[in-house]
Order: structure tokens, then sequence, then C-alpha cells
């Protein structure tokens, strides 16, 4: 179950991006990229920064992530004062994905329920190994269970619901 784009559940706006650095005199950023979107910051695109709309202007490759200048930044001072800030987009704008395939966004919170309804907790973390994520369900006063998002344990995901219902392999609580 492929997945990008953190943030919690909900209407709130989701990380596309995080600005590492200036770069040059004429207000680019260093970005940090959080999206496999890969269209997010061509120029033209509309971002979210501080909660505001901004355009990029430009965009490119550089050696330790991508280069954007937005259009309300004009110099390297302005720049410099934007270190540390993400860029946003609001859940309408994230690109729709296969079916069975969720943002990280969508799965954050929700609460996980065994295919017997047995509540086990919600989603807190979420760890990508590279073959599959794992999700990590937090239940006060229980340890976490580490669930693989595979398609035989990850039964339904009902996004209106907030509710993943999981069949547990024997021996994973």
């Amino acid at each position: 179950m492929p997945s990008t784009d953190q943030a919690p559940i909900g209407q709130a706006p989701i990380i596309v991006g995080r600005i590492r650095a200036a770069w040059g005199i004429r207000g680019d950023v260093s970005v940090e990229v959080l999206s496999d979107a890969p269209n997010r910051f061509k120029p033209g695109g509309v971002l979210r920064l501080k909660g505001k709309p901004e355009r990029v202007e430009r965009s490119r490759k550089g050696k330790r992530g991508l280069l954007v200048k937005l259009d309300s930044v004009n110099d390297r001072t302005q720049a410099e004062e934007l270190v540390g800030e993400d860029l946003t987009v609001l859940p309408e704008q994230v690109e729709p994905l296969p079916d069975g395939s969720y943002y990280h966004f969508q799965i954050l919170g929700m609460r996980v329920l065994t295919d017997e309804g047995e509540y086990l907790g919600t989603v807190e973390e979420i760890i990508v190994t590279g073959g599959n994520d794992v999700y990590v369900v937090h239940e006060e006063g229980r340890r976490d269970i580490l669930i693989p998002a595979l398609p035989d344990v990850i039964i339904d995901v009902d996004l209106e619901a907030a509710e993943m219902k999981v069949s547990l392999p024997d021996g994973l609580v």
C-alpha cells in the first residue's frame, strides 16, 4: 500500500515540502521534497506557505533537493526567514491513488479493529520499509502493535469512518 504526503487525518493541510535553506540572492529556496507527485513543484503550481497560497515561479533540481522560487519571495533575506517552514497543499489538491493505495495522512490517526471487531488502537506512526509500510498501532496501557500493510492483513480501509479492519497473523498480538 504505497503512501506519501504526511499530515493528520481530516482537513488539515498536507505537508509536501520543507524549506531547508535560502539559495542565491533572488529569493530561491532549497526544498526537501516530501511528496512523490511529479508535478507538485512545477512552475505555475500553487502551494501554501504559512496558510497562504503561493505560486511557483520556477523550480529545478539542486544537489540536495529542489530549488524553488515562490512568487512572494523576492530576495535572500526573505528566503532566509522561511527556513524550516512547511509547504503544504489542501487535501482536495492531492492526486487520486489507485484503489487499495492510501496517503499517509489518510492512515495516520485511523482506528484499527480486528476482523472480529476488537479495537486495537489508532495508527500513530508509519514505518516505510521499502517493501511495504508498517503501521504502528498504539493504545494506552498496551504495547504497540506493528501491522504490515499487506493485502492479506489489511482487510478493509474505510476513509469516511476513519477505520481499518485487519486480519492479524498468528502471534502478532
